[in-house]
């Protein structure tokens, strides 16, 4: 298989090769073995008997009439007739019975896609959400797998049901006239050249589709997301034009697959009535040829075998532009599912032990793929239980040295250990339930108050949750608001102000009650009030755990154990806050940036 480059590293697809991509839907079939067996047989009956109903046919006409019309006895019409009604309403059971069992097996498989490529995007490190859209990681998990729905729900097993049903067709018309059979066969050079003549332009086609689809799912998606920026800068307009440009894409894409598939399906159709013309007229030729032995009956019987011999090749052509629809697809969510995480547990990992919190950074070097080194022989050591607070300017590394101890990324070189054990050595699910994590930007998800302080660990009673809370000095806060910890937060924490959300994400992290705690900006963003509230429980927060702060508000961080000061990704201070400030280094100027203007704003 080949890579398709494109400028957005999210938007590259893997082209399968159709029995790749067919093989690997089929399986997703096959995990029902009992409800394939079921179709299979079902589908074995409904051709039977659809082969057999044109003889009964052929006896109405060839015997039964004759027989009626001498003897004026038309016992054998009626039991003909009879005979006919009972078979069809067996077929129309069994093709009830295949159609329902086919689309729950379908659904089925279209659940275990999504759910697959679900569990995998999750799975994926850091550096892949990095530079992946979440608008178009969200076109793949419904867009595409809604066009592999389609197939998978029915027309893929139809498809192969027809296939047979032509073939069973062609064994029986030949043990009845082979010159009928040969007629009827003059027009499947023709069928085969269209469909591998249009079979190229329909793929490239609905590959156009899915990935224009997936540029308007991306943009609307970011556009949601931004509304208050857009409107702030009053970019409602250009924004439209943006949007407007991507939607003219996905459409012109979808006229031009809409184009391919009007033409190929009425060309089909159209050699197919070819085909009943050929066996009309040979068919009629024979007929007055009293030499011949062909009967009324039999013309008629092949004039039905006619129908129904190229009614499936009809269908297997509409399903035909179905399949090539899928398989664009398909190539985009196998394309993630396929894709390898950049961090991936050893083979012989094992699960991290309980731990006391001694955190080891041993001549660490990093780059952000083939980007600057952003961490050149960086090495620092953490006592348990203390608490250390890295300062610097924007870019300066503070983030990736909490992001390597989490292992979101991999070390180029060096090593990082907690309690002399590597981090490597064990699997990142366990690594991760010993570090507790507050980001700058806290994520709620949709849910109460009480939900997502819950979230990092599930068993946790109510009691325990209010105690958090009031640990961080937060439990008033909550309770002031109108459902106290009911309140639904909305998506993203969106009805709850960003102090409050930060209030969450402490409650959530102290909850979890980790050996190693991670303050990633975490209050960066709090008004002085729910500061004031945060720093009189951060004690208690911090007290008994190993914790390492990162903060652009000094003053939050002036009785740290230690303060680390990180420029171009090396350490070139490290002391308590009023040894650092009696150096009057790195820090101390930025201390002096930071506190004056506010000295100076507070006395006017």
């Amino acid at each position: 298989m080949s890579l398709d480059h494109e400028d957005d590293p999210d938007a590259r697809t893997f082209e399968y090769a159709d029995r790749t991509l067919l093989w690997r839907m089929v399986k997703y079939i096959l995990a029902y073995r009992k409800l394939f067996v079921a179709v299979v047989m079902l589908t074995a009956i409904g051709i039977g008997i659809g082969i057999w109903t044109p003889f009964i046919i052929r006896q109405a006409i060839d015997v039964d009439f004759p027989d009626a019309v001498i003897s004026g006895n038309l016992t054998a019409i009626t039991s003909t007739a009879t005979l006919y009604i009972i078979v069809m309403f067996f077929y129309w059971l069994t093709t009830y019975g295949t159609e329902y069992l086919m689309a729950l097996m379908g659904q089925r498989a279209v659940y275990d896609i999504r759910q697959d490529l679900y569990t995998h995007v999750q799975e994926m490190s850091e550096e892949f959400h990095d530079h992946s859209s979440s608008g178009r990681i969200i076109s793949r998990l419904t867009n595409d797998v809604d066009r592999m729905s389609e197939l998978l729900a029915g027309s893929l097993i139809s498809t192969f049901a027809q296939i047979f049903v032509v073939f069973a067709i062609g064994i029986v018309i030949f043990t009845v006239d082979y010159r009928l059979a040969l007629a009827s066969l003059t027009v499947v050079p023709i069928l085969l050249f269209l469909t591998l003549y249009f079979r190229r332009k329909l793929r490239a086609a609905y590959r156009r589709t899915r990935k224009t689809i997936s540029s308007v799912t991306a943009n609307f998606a970011e556009s949601i997301s931004g509304a208050k920026v857009t409107k702030s800068f009053a970019r409602e307009r250009i924004s439209a034009e943006i949007f407007a440009e991507l939607n003219e894409a996905d459409y012109e894409s979808n006229v031009a697959a809409g184009k391919a598939q009007a033409t190929f399906f009425p060309a089909i159709r159209f050699v197919s009535g070819l085909g009943l013309a050929v066996v009309l007229l040979v068919g009629g030729w024979l007929y007055l040829d009293p030499a011949s032995g062909m009967t009324l009956g039999t013309l008629v019987l092949f004039l039905q075998f006619n129908d129904r011999f190229f009614r499936p090749i009809l269908i297997i052509a509409n399903f035909y532009t179905s399949v090539q629809s899928a398989f664009a697809g398909g190539e985009r969510v196998f394309t993630v599912i396929d894709s390898r995480p950049a961090v991936i547990d050893r083979p012989d990992a094992i699960p991290m032990p309980q731990i006391e919190g001694h955190v080891q950074f041993n001549d660490v070097t990093f780059q952000y793929g083939d980007g600057p080194i952003i961490l050149q022989d960086f090495s620092l050591d953490i006592k348990i239980g203390e608490t250390i607070a890295l300062v610097g300017d924007t870019g300066a590394g503070k983030t990736t040295v909490v992001s390597l101890l989490n292992r979101f990324y991999e070390i180029v070189d060096g090593s990082v250990t907690i309690d002399d054990i590597d981090i490597r050595s064990v699997t990142q699910k366990s690594l991760h339930s010993r570090i507790g994590l507050v980001l700058q930007d806290p994520f709620l998800f949709m849910g109460t108050i009480k939900e997502n302080i819950r979230y990092g660990r599930p068993e946790a009673s109510d009691e325990e949750i209010i105690e958090a809370t009031e640990t961080i000095g937060a439990r008033r806060i909550f309770e002031n608001l109108e459902n106290s910890f009911d309140t639904e937060v909305g998506e993203r924490g969106g009805r709850l102000s960003e102090g409050e959300r930060q209030l969450v994400s402490f409650a959530r992290a102290l909850l979890a009650n980790p050996k190693i705690l991670v303050l990633d900006e975490a209050t960066s963003s709090v008004d002085i009030y729910i500061e004031h509230a945060i720093q009189k429980g951060m004690k208690v927060l911090l007290s008994g755990r190993t914790s390492i702060v990162i903060a652009h508000r000094l003053s939050t961080i002036v009785n740290a154990d230690r303060i680390i000061v990180i420029e171009n990704g090396k350490i070139v201070e490290t002391g308590k806050h009023a040894d650092l400030m009696r150096s009057k280094g790195t820090y101390f100027s930025l201390y002096e940036l930071q506190i004056r203007p506010r000295a100076i704003q507070r006395s006017k």
